[in-house]
Order: structure tokens, then C-alpha cells, then sequence
């Protein structure tokens, strides 16, 4: 019965998108041309499409196909933003270029190939009228690299009421990138230190923030984390450290404020986190005020039951394209499922062409995976909706 479903995916469609999206510039905070681009695409296929602005001019793309009958709800999700061009590109980042069977370019891989390979796959369902239940949906979100503000907007509109979510991240469930069953949480600390002012010739007299600073800073691997069965411990990474003159005068330091990453394990909550900070800040004994805040992005930990329907789904469909079982993990970082799962516990699958230099110069992605990944999102959609 998906003969003929396989039959109508086409991988000349599959390279020609993803080459027109990789000529499309779409760094965070410029994603309106390509919203368009996939718009037009996804109706010239026969979807009802939707754009809805985040921001002026960054609007995220939905569209909608219906089955026959009533049913589950599917939704094919990707962002549509890159991270910026960075030092080190060999080629022209927005011209694709091929060479030994990879096809470089900005966003090749994170996450145009997964994208396109979404395309074909609807593509095969309105070319072959292929009956199913429910309805697939796909989803173009803004401002995954950053903020995830496409995926949080999506969650306050009907396209938010589906039953699972396919993520067209390069996660191939091989040992390179295992298909999460969790991910962690994260919380941006913005903490600020508050001393006292006095000449710099006598420092003595006044309390040094930058140096009261330092002291929660080297002691961080002091702060208490959770530990989780399956995540093990979170990590912490310190991103931001200011403080000081701003023009050139010998006077202590008063005030200083540093921003810390730390990935979240499930048990661990943004209460939890700075409650943490702030008894490692009072057990140093410091002579300065500590204020422990935080600020966005903020990320909730999910894990994802291995009984999913969704999951069971692709288990069948991996080991028959793939002919091996799909290898999984428990990860450490984030992506727009932490909104999707997190925070509105809709199930969630990574899946998506094996990735090459993520965010580094000369992004390539492997084009022998866009093949199997269009025929796995085909299946796994014919199944999940009773086709």
C-alpha cells in the first residue's frame, strides 16, 4: 500500500530546493525571504498556507494538508534562520556548490537539507493522493540559533494542537548523532555583584565587585547540581563578565555583572538554579552584595516515553530504509523541541540528514542521506496518520 507513496518521492525535487534555499541568506533575524520561498512552494503543492509575523518582518510558515478522515495530527517542523556567516568559509556561503557527494553551503545541513526533505515527502503525498487520516502539518519557524521565539509563538496557535512533532534536525540516529529520547534544560544566570567605591591608590577602603566576582566565578564547580539517571549532571559555562571603568580613572570597581550558561537536568527548575547560586555566593562570605537573576533564553528538560506511538512508528520505518536499529541518547543542548516537548509536551522526533560542520565554516551535508530521510518522513507520516 506505500509502493506507490515511495514510487512518488522525488530526489531531483529534494537537490533542487535545497540549492534554491542555500542561495536564499536566512541569518537569524532575516528569515522573511525564505518564509516566502517555502509559502509558495507549499501551495504550489496544495497546502493551505499561513504566515504569521513573530517580529516585523520575521513571520514564521504553516501549512496544512487534510485527510480523508478524521484522525491524528502530524506536524513536519524546521527553522527557517541560520547562524551568521563566521571566519574560515573556503566558498561562497549563499552559492551551493557539490564536491564528492556533499553539498556545501550556509544552513546546508542545519537545517535546508532536512527542510527540503520535508518538501519531498508532502510533495509525494499530493502527487500520489495517497489517503490518510488526520492531517500533516509543517511548520517554518524564526529564531531557533537564538531565542526560539518562532517555536514559542506557535505554541499560542491552532497549529500547535498535533499529536507529534518531526524535527528535520541532522540527528540520522547513527553513531554520529543518536535520536535524543530527552534533552536538557538550560538557564541563562545574570548575576550582579555590587561593592563600594573608593580611590584605586587605596582599595582598601572601598570593596573590589570585579574581585568578589572572581571568587563565585573560580568556585563555580563548588555550585550543587542534580544528577539524573539518565543525563548524568548538567554543565555550566561562564559567557559574560563586565564591569569596571567605561572611561579610564583609578577608582574600584563598584559594580559587576557575568552571565552563566547552565544546562538543566529534569528535577532542576530556574527556582532550583538560582536558589543554588545564591548558597554558593553566601558561603564564600563575600563583602559584597550578590543579586542572582536570570534571563532569556530559558529551556525546558524533557524526556520522551520510548512507548511514543510516534516512536514506535520509526523504530518500524528506520530498521526497514535503514536495515539497522536507530541508536538514541540522552542529550545535552537544546533545540525547539525543549517548546515543543518542555514546555507543551507534545512528543517530539529528531530525524534529519547526518550533519557536516554545524555551525563552522564550509557546512556541508552529506547527499546520500537526503534520499533515505525523504522516505523516512514518507513512511513514518503514512503510519502514524493510518494510511
Amino acid at each position: 500500500m506505500f509502493d506507490e507513496l515511495v514510487a512518488g518521492l522525488d530526489d531531483s525535487y529534494t537537490l533542487r530546493r535545497l540549492e534554491e534555499m542555500i542561495r536564499i541568506p536566512s541569518v537569524v533575524g532575516e528569515e522573511a525571504e525564505l518564509a516566502e520561498y517555502l509559502r509558495r512552494e507549499l501551495d504550489a503543492l496544495g497546502l493551505k498556507t499561513a504566515l504569521e509575523e513573530v517580529e516585523p518582518g520575521r513571520p514564521n510558515v504553516y501549512a496544512r494538508m487534510a485527510g480523508g478522515r478524521p484522525g491524528r495530527r502530524l506536524m513536519f517542523n524546521g527553522h527557517t534562520d541560520t547562524v551568521p556567516v563566521c571566519e574560515g568559509w573556503e566558498k561562497d556561503p549563499f552559492t551551493p556548490v557539490v564536491e564528492e557527494g556533499r553539498m556545501y553551503g550556509l544552513g546546508s545541513c542545519d537545517m535546508k537539507a532536512g527542510l527540503a526533505c520535508a518538501l519531498t515527502a508532502l510533495k509525494a503525498f499530493a502527487d500520489t493522493g495517497f489517503d490518510f487520516e488526520g492531517e500533516l502539518l509543517f511548520s517554518g519557524v524564526i529564531d531557533e540559533e537564538a531565542y526560539s521565539k518562532g517555536a514559542k509563538a506557535m505554541l499560542g496557535t491552532e497549529w500547535a494542537d498535533c499529536d507529534a512533532v518531526v524535527l528535520a534536525e541532522p540527528y540520522p540516529g547513527d553513531e554520529s548523532k543518536p535520536i535524543p529520547l530527552g534533552i536538557t534544560g538550560k538557564v541563562l544566570y545574570d548575576t550582579t555583584v555590587r561593592g563600594r567605591a573608593a580611590h584605586g591608590f587605596s582599595p582598601e577602603l572601598g570593596v573590589n565587585a570585579i574581585e568578589e566576582a572572581a571568587r563565585i566565578l573560580v568556585n563555580l564547580d563548588k555550585l550543587e547540581m542534580r544528577s539524573h539517571p539518565k543525563f548524568g549532571r548538567g554543565n555550566l559555562c561562564t559567557l559574560k563578565i563586565e564591569g569596571g571603568y567605561r572611561v579610564y580613572s583609578v577608582v574600584v570597581p563598584d559594580r559587576c555583572r557575568f552571565e552563566v550558561n547552565r544546562l538543566l537536568v529534569p528535577g532542576e527548575t530556574v527556582a532550583s538554579a538560582v536558589d543554588d547560586m545564591e548558597r554558593l555566593a553566601a558561603s564564600l562570605n563575600l563583602n559584597a552584595e550578590v543579586e542572582v537573576k536570570t534571563k532569556p533564553p530559558r529551556y525546558e528538560p524533557f524526556i520522551l516515553r520510548e512507548d511514543e506511538p510516534i516512536l514506535r512508528v520509526f523504530n518500524e520505518v528506520y530498521r526497514e530504509v535503514m536495515g539497522a536499529d536507530p541508536l538514541y541518547e540522552y542529550a545535552s543542548g537544546i533545540t525547539d523541541a525543549n517548546v515543543f516537548a518542555g514546555e507543551a509536551g507534545i512528543p517530539c522526533l529528531h530525524l534529519g540528514p547526518r550533519r557536516g560542520g554545524a555551525h563552522q565554516p564550509n557546512e556541508y551535508v552529506p547527499l546520500e542521506w537526503l534520499p533515505p530521510v525523504s522516505k523516512m518522513y514518507a513512511l513514518i507520516a503514512a503510519r502514524f496518520l493510518g494510511g
